[in-house]
């Protein structure tokens, strides 16, 4: 095992398969990324471009983590933090009050500033292009 930079432990030449979602209208282990996931791969939605993923609850992860989201669902989804969390995407309250369009195809990237701030949220275009700000609405 070794520790790079602070970050948490891995196992030296071994590489993890990305958690894989399917975003739904509603909270549940199905939809949720476990706490130190650091790949998650959105492969498809229950119901509409409605349907969402959940963040981990800020306090299950420490500052700095990233969390890289890769959206394969062929059809826009939404990303929120837990249910009457309070807690922040992009300076946004996003415990089902508001939430972050994810449109298909990008790749997204979710760092924790700390407990307070919450989610920075950031994307790329499928051709690598920085995607425009992300603003919860």
């Amino acid at each position: 095992m070794s520790i790079v930079n602070g970050s948490s432990p891995r196992l030296d030449g071994i590489e993890f398969a990305p958690v894989q979602l399917v975003a739904d209208d509603s909270d549940s282990n199905l939809n949720s990324i476990p706490p130190l996931a650091t790949t998650v791969k959105v492969t498809g939605v229950t119901n509409d471009a409605n349907d969402y993923i959940v963040m981990p609850s800020l306090g299950s992860c420490p500052d700095g983590h990233r969390i890289t989201i890769l959206a394969s669902a062929t059809s826009n989804f939404e990303l929120r933090t837990p249910s009457a969390s309070a807690e922040e995407i992009n300076s946004e309250d996003c415990d089902g009050t508001k939430e972050a369009l994810i449109t298909d195809t990008t790749v997204m990237t979710a760092t924790k500033i700390n407990g307070t701030v919450g989610w920075m949220l950031e994307g790329r275009t499928a051709i690598g292009a920085y995607a425009t700000a992300i603003v919860p609405d």
